[in-house]
């Protein structure tokens, strides 16, 4: 009898030991695992990539409002945001490219600056709670963004023309390269009495 309680006493310490180190065991996972999660929101948090796909959702949303305002100013800040991205990428083209853009990246930080404050004025225009006073706002405000638009597709196509006259030379320098290549195949199969090969 002795034995029979020994025997299951140390079953019961050998169960509890096994709950005690899979609690322990699924304890530590679970911090893990909640310390993982946190890292990743906190990344996408502060992740601007994140930030600017959320926002540009909900102006897209916006801009299918009912209230005309709501919906004027959201489509500017599209606008404006659009043509600000556009006029980044194409210099970044064009500062890699290598070729020669002079004074334009100067231009286009006074452009950046101005869509700067085109987006402060229509964020504030959007929490003006005067229906009459916002769709006036959004009129006045969208000749300016217009005009910003207007200059920073001039920007884009100045720098893209600074860019074209080495696509131009290369281009050239191939035809003449080519030109030469035909020429002298041309003139080796005739030497070589085999004119139907090169037509």
């Amino acid at each position: 009898m002795p034995q029979q309680f020994s025997d299951a006493g140390d079953f019961g310490d050998t169960i509890m030991q096994l709950l005690i180190f899979g609690g322990v065991t699924l304890l530590v996972i679970g911090l893990g695992f909640a310390l993982a999660t946190w890292l990743i929101v906190r990344r996408l948090r502060r992740s601007g990539a994140v930030q600017r796909s959320f926002s540009t959702g909900v102006l897209t949303a916006r801009s299918y409002a009912v209230d005309d305002g709501v919906r004027r100013i959201a489509r500017l800040r599209l606008d404006l945001r659009r043509s600000g991205q556009a006029t980044r990428r194409a210099l970044d083209a064009a500062a890699g490219s290598g070729g020669p853009i002079g004074e334009l990246p100067i231009v286009a930080e006074d452009l950046f600056r101005a869509e700067q404050a085109l987006e402060n004025q229509l964020r504030m225009a959007e929490r003006e709670p005067d229906r009459q006073l916002k769709r006036d706002l959004a009129g006045r405000i969208g000749e300016q963004v217009q005009s910003y638009g207007t200059l920073s597709a001039d920007l884009r196509r100045s720098l893209m023309q600074a860019g074209q006259p080495t696509g131009a030379n290369e281009i050239q320098r191939a035809s003449t390269h080519l030109t030469r290549e035909i020429n002298v195949l041309q003139a080796w199969s005739k030497s070589y009495g085999t004119p139907d090969q090169i037509q």
